[in-house]
């Protein structure tokens, strides 16, 4: 079989027009790695990112600008309008108010051509020089079970082979949730591989974070799917390598459920962490649910973006 030594990789890089736009696009732009398609995909109806961009789209013809106009507003539906204008035969998304490492794209690309992976890994670092994947300090094979049960968790760099990904899109109607489909490319490539090293750098979460702005009124109900589809797609896999999952996901639900006004749906979860375990139901699923029910929203918001959801990762998977 011949392989193709210099493939194109397509970067997306989803916006709203933040001001840290162009130190994304250089990033990119600046790679050790040439042959790149750079997609810039504008979820704002005013295409505000237009006038950061436009002086870079007469040096550079790799850059398209396109704009959002096909999916729901949301990260989920701007990543989307940009996964259907890919041409390369691999592909990756740079947020942007995120950087990579001048040679992320070229380690990763070599990686996939001399292991024949269909998904490599690299980590990110944040602004206090940590990474943010989990990581076991080496180079290694990871499978879709430990991808699947937090083994591996956070925020990682990646190239994808398109032809992986096929017509399967993030569920834009879900507020976040990017990992549903990142858990059904891992299913279907069976495996990856994780570069232990730094391929680019994330921003400390502001007011405008995808995780801050769950908690408003009219996206709560979005975060709500989100969880409802992680266990529903995922139910039987989580049941059998790690039903933790499953109780993490519905606690997390019922706050959503809550947030949203939406307490119909708490039975649901309930009954999918039942399924999964009694015992964690008993212990610690039924307890929050009724807290849930009892305590105002303002609460809820705020324990959320106290950072109770990285709390439940430790108290299940530590």
């Amino acid at each position: 079989m011949n392989v193709n030594r210099n493939p194109k990789v397509t970067v997306i890089i989803p916006t709203i027009g933040r001001d840290t736009l162009p130190k994304a696009l250089e990033s990119v732009i600046n790679q050790t790695y040439k042959n790149l398609e750079i997609i810039i995909t504008d979820d704002t109806e005013e295409r505000k990112a237009f006038q950061l961009v436009s002086p870079y789209l007469e040096k550079d013809n790799r850059i398209r600008y396109i704009v959002n106009t096909k999916y729901r507003h949301g990260p989920a539906g701007n990543k989307n309008n940009g996964l259907d204008h890919i041409t390369g035969e691999y592909f990756t998304i740079c947020d942007d108010d995120d950087t990579l490492s001048p040679d992320a794209i070229e380690s990763m690309v070599n990686i996939a051509i001399e292991k024949g992976y269909m998904i490599v890994l690299g980590n990110y670092i944040n602004q206090y020089g940590k990474y943010t994947g989990k990581h076991y300090g080496k180079n290694q094979e990871v499978e879709y079970s430990s991808f699947l049960c937090s083994v591996f968790d956070g925020d990682y760099s990646f190239i994808v082979r398109t032809d992986l990904l096929g017509k399967d899109r993030y569920l834009d109607e879900c507020w976040g949730g990017e990992g549903i489909l990142w858990l059904r490319l891992f299913k279907r490539a069976g495996k990856g591989y994780y570069i232990h090293r730094t391929m680019g750098k994330v921003r400390a979460q502001g007011e405008d974070s995808v995780t801050k702005r769950a908690v408003l009124p009219n996206i709560a109900s979005r975060q709500v799917l989100t969880y409802v589809h992680y266990i529903d797609l995922f139910f039987e896999d989580y049941k059998k390598y790690c039903p933790k999952n499953i109780i993490r996901y519905s606690i997390s639900g019922i706050t959503f459920s809550n947030l949203s006004g939406e307490k119909r749906k708490i039975i649901w979860f309930l009954t999918k962490s039942f399924k999964a375990s009694k015992l964690y139901t008993f212990l610690f699923v039924i307890p929050w649910a009724i807290f849930c029910f009892l305590a105002p929203k303002y609460l809820l918001r705020k324990l959320w973006a106290s950072n109770i959801k990285n709390y439940l990762k430790k108290l299940f998977f530590s």
